[in-house]
Order: C-alpha cells, then structure tokens, then sequence
C-alpha cells in the first residue's frame, strides 16, 4: 500500500512532506476502520495518508464524511462495519 501510493498522499494527492533517513517518502498508514473499533490490519482497510491527512481522518468533526470519501476513492478500500 504505501508503495502503491509512491510517495503521495492517498487523501489529498500530495507529495510526502519530506523523505526518511532511508529516503523512502515518509507517509503514515491509516486503517480506515480503527483497530480499537474491531478493524482488521489488512491492505483492504489502510491508506497511506501524509501526517496532517491522518490527524484530519481521526480528529476532524467531519472524520465520518471524510473516511467515506477515502472508501470511494480508493478502489482496493473496503467499508467494514464497526462491530458492537
């Protein structure tokens, strides 16, 4: 996934806000449905997003409208339900 994105932001199309010590592009993973929330750590459930996405798509107040966004634009992303 991370390679898939080479180096840019899967949310907002991006580049990496700078390059690691290895000089890979420095992006974080986001699993679209939280693992406190009972999501799996698969490919079908992450995105690689750069730092002020990932914040953005867990403390934003639109972080429901925004992780759907990410679902429909992203083909290999799957909507898992949380689980009660």
């Amino acid at each position: 996934m991370l390679e898939e994105a080479a180096g840019i932001c899967e949310n907002c199309g991006s580049p990496a806000p700078f390059k690691r010590i290895d000089g890979e592009a420095f992006l974080e993973v986001h699993h679209v449905r939280p693992l406190g929330e009972d999501g799996p750590d698969v490919i079908e459930n992450a995105a690689a997003c750069c730092p002020n996405c990932h914040r953005r798509l867990h403390h934003d107040p639109s972080r429901d409208s925004l992780r759907r966004k990410l679902i429909t634009s992203i083909n290999r992303l799957k909507d898992f339900p949380a689980k009660k």
